[in-house]
């Protein structure tokens, strides 16, 4: 009787019924929609934040620490240390080498050129690198550093072997290039402790830090013109990290000292310290410092990123419920002679709530359906239009919107519940 009764109302007011399914559909729509996005914004958005540069840089140990004498800090009367050029691949080559998005290793050094002493930095522009695996890949400063300016054009090292050694390539940052006078198509000579070399100036550099004093080589010439053939001063490295919150940044700091679960779930997360930590495993002569001013800004917009998202999932929520709330009081308000009806033959609030719910939840389930796949084209659209990409459906997103379809629904149902449980069926039948 009660199956019978549930679809003789459905098939009536219509209307109604429209407008409860679509704003259902609408509100599922866009939390699903929000959903979506929300699980793959952090990766997105955090391939965005990489113009920011690296937020990683391996240094070698011995030459990373400072040194006090007699109370002052003398670090810089230091003899420079270096890392070795077998180490560059290991950066990469370890647990979080998917996360690893790109790095270039950096020689830094001073020669001489005409009136002035420079500021050497060889290192990878664009290079075709190989992992012991036998996976290729193409990094350098021009995928680490997305944000770099260059009037003219880009040195090509894709090859080493191609590059020229009485002629390399170089760029010139812009600070020096207007103390020398140099423009793209210059030629310079510098001398260094290995020999006289000519470089070719292929663009200024703007970078916007101390690149601009500089001049910047492949890795391969510096090691001619320094004589430190095989040597690495640093290894900046771009990577994709979670945000670290309060207590896995603190716990980080020493994650020897964390108990086994902790540890196991802190080295399994990709934040920048548990990547560091990894990246110092496979370069024990390494150590690996995070660079706050990069991690840190990325993760505050993450985190203002997400809390946007949530708040319009939510409002969109609740928009949808207010909507729903209208169209069943009004529902409500049109049937209280049925309802009245119901309840003098004896049926109980119990069965007349019920009801009320059980057409709301069909109404829910259909809503929260067509929600889904209205989300899922529309988180699509969003994020080939902000990103350039399009997320990744997956298969929990259909129950999701399912369940947050009855949400609504039945958030909706609140109001005109406690109408029903209020009606007495004597004040309306008495009319009739």
């Amino acid at each position: 009787m009660f199956l019978r009764i549930l679809g003789d109302s459905l098939l009536r007011q219509k209307r109604r019924k429209i407008v409860v399914l679509a704003a259902v559909t609408l509100g599922t729509t866009a939390a699903a929609a929000l959903a979506d996005m929300a699980l793959d914004v952090g990766d997105k958005v955090a391939r965005e934040l990489k113009a920011f540069g690296a937020n990683l840089v391996v240094l070698p140990s011995e030459g990373s620490r400072p040194v006090q004498m007699a109370g002052e800090d003398v670090t810089r009367l230091r003899l420079p240390s270096y890392l070795g050029d077998g180490d560059i691949m290991k950066v990469k080559d370890n647990f979080w080498k998917n996360n690893i998005l790109a790095f270039a290793p950096v020689l830094e050094a001073r020669v001489k050129a005409p009136e002035a002493i420079v500021v050497l930095l060889g290192t990878w522009f664009e290079r075709q690198a190989h992992l012991e695996s036998g996976e290729s890949f193409i990094t350098g400063m021009k995928s680490l550093n997305p944000a770099w300016s260059v009037q003219g054009s880009w040195p090509e090292d894709l090859d080493p072997d191609q590059i020229l050694p009485n002629l390399p390539p170089a760029l010139v940052g812009t600070r020096l290039a207007a103390r020398l006078g140099l423009s793209p198509g210059s030629k310079l000579e510098v001398v260094g402790e290995g020999e006289r070399t000519t470089i070719r100036v292929t663009g200024v550099l703007t970078s916007g830090g101390d690149e601009e004093d500089a001049l910047l080589v492949p890795l391969e010439a510096a090691w001619r013109i320094t004589g430190l053939a095989g040597k690495v001063s640093r290894i900046p490295v771009s990577a994709l990290t979670t945000p670290e919150n309060a207590v896995y940044e603190r716990l980080g700091k020493n994650p020897k000292d964390l108990p086994p679960a902790e540890f196991e779930k802190w080295s399994c997360t990709p934040f920048v310290s548990s990547i560091a930590y990894e990246i110092g495993r496979a370069l024990p002569a390494s150590e690996v410092r995070v660079v706050r001013r990069v991690a840190d800004s990325e993760g505050k917009i993450l985190q203002r990123v997400s809390s946007l998202m949530t708040l319009l999932a939510l409002m969109a929520a609740l928009g949808a419920a207010l909507a729903v709330t209208s169209a069943l009081t009004a529902a409500v308000l049109e049937r209280r002679v049925e309802f009245g009806l119901l309840k003098a033959l004896g049926a109980g609030n119990l069965a007349v709530v019920g009801l009320l719910m059980a057409e709301a939840g069909i109404l829910g389930v259909a809503g929260g359906l067509a929600g889904a796949g209205a989300g899922a084209l529309l988180s699509r659209w969003l994020s080939w239009s902000l990103f350039g990409s399009a997320v990744s459906i997956r298969p929990l997103s259909i129950p999701l919107a399912v369940a947050a379809a009855l949400t609504i629904t039945f958030m909706g149902c609140f109001l005109p519940a406690r109408r029903l449980l209020r009606l007495r069926p004597f004040e309306m039948l008495r009319g009739l």
